[in-house]
């Protein structure tokens, strides 16, 4: 017996075999169950998403005499008259190939016939774009007003070729493509079925080179069922497609962020010299990309990468910003046709991939701020190395003889009152390290640049901080900055903006709050009087 390809073999006879288009099957179940059929359709999509199929479905649904949920029994008498090849209810019409108006006359002669076995007579016209204008003329008063016995459907990938007059006639329904998630499982159904060994990675690349197409994907499966019999695995899939794997693609794509042009031309080199198609690798890259924008953009986004790709893709992904990443990916989807149809797609590749890496070549003000923020960070990380040091205002020194004159003019306000002693030795201030002054400094601009102003007030204000091994240690000495810095919610922007400056991310914050006590000096009012009077003090009490 000849092999039957998976697309063919498994193609869908029911609607719960039908996916990725839930919102077209509920839609004509409800009329089959509901007897409200149309008298025209008009199924269109992307190639390999159903139409053909659900509008084969559909024709022997209406006919059914026993339809379970919508779907044909394949039971009843009809349903077995017209699963034979010499049925007439149900006429398939390819109009790339009966295009002119002489067919579409023929046709308009043979829908007055009632069918034989069932209660419609349906004609499918697949690719109707192709009919030439005066065929669909000929059509527009038969799709209009078709007999009671007649339904027509017509199908195309190319619906905007289709004239609005033909557009107003007919109840439209758009095939989506099929996500990654629901080819994958498709193909492990039918692998299981046929009783094929599999990696669920490997699959999961079919499913994204299938570019939500089922019969692209089963189709690509099919060769790889051919090229490794035995089992199904990652080195098998990318050999086939030519694909590229994820350490190939995460060093291009950094290449090209980093604007290292050398490492662009040495690795499109040794791909190249693989024998990889270009094209392939194009949209590869520029699918990358995207999956890049969406981890660095979205939350618990993971994509198909397992812990360690993730945590690669994350960390490449937060080190540059949103207009450099999507730069890069417009540029490479803007060469797609270019690649195919040149006859040098190494050398458009490779310039497309250096101008890509060139931020210098892109006009425009979201450019220019793109570099100035990139600038801007790099000077930050080599502050924070040590390559630039901010010194941190000292505080002013009070003289032995102004504080003699201050402490004199105020007792010269009232001769009689009595002294008791405040604190014998006042805390003297520490002096931040440098390395901490540089860092304080580092976070402040960060969380400013960033957006975040009620957690940028409360730490500009602090003065009592120290860097201890890898631990910034902040001494509040007030309930509201107190309040904010050791709020739950901001617990992850204080480590991402620690994390920022100093490159990594094992650098913690600490902070500390001190209790107010009623009817003693406020810690932050000591500190005052001894920045101004020494650590000797005395606390005057007016007597009785």
């Amino acid at each position: 017996m000849a092999y039957v390809s998976l697309y063919r073999k498994y193609r869908p006879a029911t609607w719960d075999k039908v996916i990725g288009q839930s919102h077209i099957v509920t839609t004509l179940v409800n009329q089959i169950e509901a007897g409200t059929v149309g008298h025209a359709y008009l199924f269109t999509g992307t190639r390999g998403t159903g139409k053909t199929s659900s509008a084969k479905i559909f024709a022997r649904a209406v006919n059914c005499l026993h339809p379970e949920h919508g779907s044909p029994c394949g039971k009843c008498e009809v349903c077995r008259a017209l699963a034979g090849s010499d049925n007439i209810d149900i006429i398939e019409m390819d109009a790339a190939s009966n295009n002119g108006v002489d067919e579409i006359r023929e046709l308009k002669e043979n829908v007055q016939y009632p069918p034989t076995v069932g209660k419609y007579k349906v004609y499918i016209i697949d690719e109707v774009h192709m009919l030439s204008a005066s065929a669909f003329n000929a059509l527009l008063k038969t799709l209009e007003e078709p007999p009671a016995h007649v339904i027509f459907i017509l199908a195309t990938t190319e619906v905007h070729k289709l004239p609005q007059t033909i557009l107003s006639r007919c109840m439209r329904f758009d095939f989506r493509l099929v996500s990654k998630t629901e080819l994958t499982t498709l193909l492990g159904n039918i692998f299981d079925d046929i009783g094929y060994a599999y990696e669920r990675e490997a699959a999961e690349i079919l499913a994204v080179h299938g570019e939500g197409s089922v019969r692209d994907t089963l189709s690509l499966a099919d060769m790889c069922l051919s090229y490794s019999p035995d089992k199904l695995t990652v080195p098998a899939v990318l050999e086939v497609l030519g694909a590229s794997d994820f350490g190939t693609l995460s060093a291009l794509a950094s290449a090209v962020l980093s604007g290292d042009a050398g490492s662009i031309l040495t690795l499109t080199d040794k791909v190249y010299e693989r024998g990889k198609g270009l094209t392939t690798l194009n949209k590869e890259l520029s699918e990358f990309f995207r999956e890049l924008l969406t981890v660095k953009n979205v939350n618990g986004y993971r994509g198909s990468y397992n812990d360690e790709e993730y945590k690669a893709a994350k960390e490449l992904a937060d080190r540059y910003d949103n207009f450099r990443i999507s730069r890069a990916m417009r540029l490479l989807a803007g060469v797609e046709n270019a690649l195919r149809y040149s006859t040098q797609p190494r050398i458009i590749f490779e310039a497309v991939l250096v101008q890509a890496a060139e931020m210098n070549t892109e006009p425009g003000v979201e450019a220019l701020a793109s570099r100035i923020s990139a600038l801007e960070k790099q000077l930050r990380e080599l502050e924070f190395g040590g390559a630039v040091v901010s010194v941190k205002p000292a505080v002013p020194e009070v003289s032995e003889q102004q504080v003699a004159e201050r402490v004199s003019s105020l007792a010269k306000k009232d001769t009689a009152t009595e002294e008791t002693t405040v604190f014998e030795s006042a805390p003297q201030r520490k002096s931040a390290s440098d390395k901490a002054v540089r860092l304080m400094g580092l976070m402040i601009t960060e969380l400013r640049e960033n957006g975040y102003g009620l957690l940028y007030q409360a730490l500009r204000s602090q003065e009592d901080y120290e860097l201890e091994g890898k631990t910034l240690t902040v001494r509040v000495h007030d309930a509201a900055s107190y309040t904010q810095l050791t709020d739950p919610s901001y617990e992850g922007v204080i480590a991402a903006a620690l994390k920022a400056v100093t490159g990594d991310a094992g650098y913690a914050f600490k902070c500390i709050g001190e209790k107010k006590e009623s009817g003693k000096a406020k810690p932050e009012d000591r500190m005052r009087l001894v920045d101004l009077f020494g650590s000797k003090l005395t606390e005057k009490k007016q007597t009785k």
